[in-house]
């Protein structure tokens, strides 16, 4: 999850420290590495989501053969707290998206 994390804020950061200009060729050329870079961070919370349900079901086989009360309180409070967490961090792509979709439509 830090992986994920850290990407997703170095995309944002690359994002954001853009200025919103009229388009030259250098930054229609930065505008394309971005697009890369949102891209992977998207591939990598894609990524993520589908680990975050195979822990889940693991957890629950875990839990099926022995009283796991306790253990599984705690499961549910990590789970919604990462769950709480992506759903930020898929604001703020979303918000990051579109600022960079208005900067590719002034280059086309």
């Amino acid at each position: 999850m830090k992986s994920l994390v850290t990407l997703i804020f170095t995309f944002l950061i690359a994002v954001t420290a853009s200025a919103v200009t009229a388009p030259d060729a250098a930054s229609c050329s930065q505008l394309k590495q971005e697009l890369k870079a949102m891209q992977k961070a998207q591939q990598v919370m894609m990524t993520s989501l589908v680990n975050n349900h195979e822990t889940f079901a693991t957890a629950l086989e875990e839990y099926a053969v022995k009283p796991a009360a306790k253990p599984m309180q705690k499961s549910a409070e990590a789970f919604r707290h990462r769950g709480l967490q992506g759903k930020k961090m898929a604001h703020q792509l979303n918000q990051a998206t579109a600022d960079l979709i208005a900067r590719v439509s002034a280059c086309l």
